[in-house]
């Protein structure tokens, strides 16, 4: 299988069957670069082709926005209960009542199917906050109780409820 980038200005060299595990090349080349100096470069060194991204989450993966879960549930298949404060990434949406999805920092990556009213849309450079004290805001008629799971966006300080309603 052959991968261009669409920055390189000429075809990168045909790489043999021999170098085509990443550990064998790694080794080679070291090897190589040993003997002969630092000028000799393996194909895989070599190659255009850009690095592929690890799994583990960035900064931008962050802030990308997600689900976060607002109320605890416990499926009855055996697999752990979604927590309060969790982000979850949606998969699938086509039934309104029951969503699928995983947890955001689960190795498994295990499909779960929880009911929609216990996760809630974050937008993009949000993040979720756990109320530990009881708030009530008379001019908009809203009150926020603890152990709630409300959005906020702290460069802003503004902070939303699950209705969508700032403050």
């Amino acid at each position: 299988m052959k991968s261009l980038s669409l920055d390189c200005q000429e075809m990168p060299p045909r790489i043999n069957a021999a170098n085509r595990s990443p550990m064998r090349s790694k080794m080679m080349s070291g090897h190589i670069r040993g003997k002969n100096g630092s000028s000799d470069l393996s194909d895989w060194d070599r190659s255009c082709s850009p690095c592929h991204t690890s799994r583990r989450s960035s900064a931008a993966a962050l802030l990308a926005g997600g689900y976060v879960v607002i109320h605890e549930y416990a499926p009855t298949n055996g697999a752990p209960p979604l927590i309060l404060g969790e982000r979850v990434h949606v998969v699938d949406n086509g039934d309104p009542d029951w969503l699928h999805g995983f947890r955001e920092h689960d190795r498994t990556e295990q499909l779960i199917s929880f009911p929609a009213t216990c996760v809630a849309l974050v937008q993009p450079g949000e993040q979720a906050m756990k109320i530990l004290q009881n708030v009530a805001v008379p001019e908009i008629k809203l009150r926020l109780y603890r152990d709630q799971v409300s959005k906020t966006v702290f460069p802003l300080k503004k902070f939303a409820c699950e209705k969508n309603r700032e403050i």
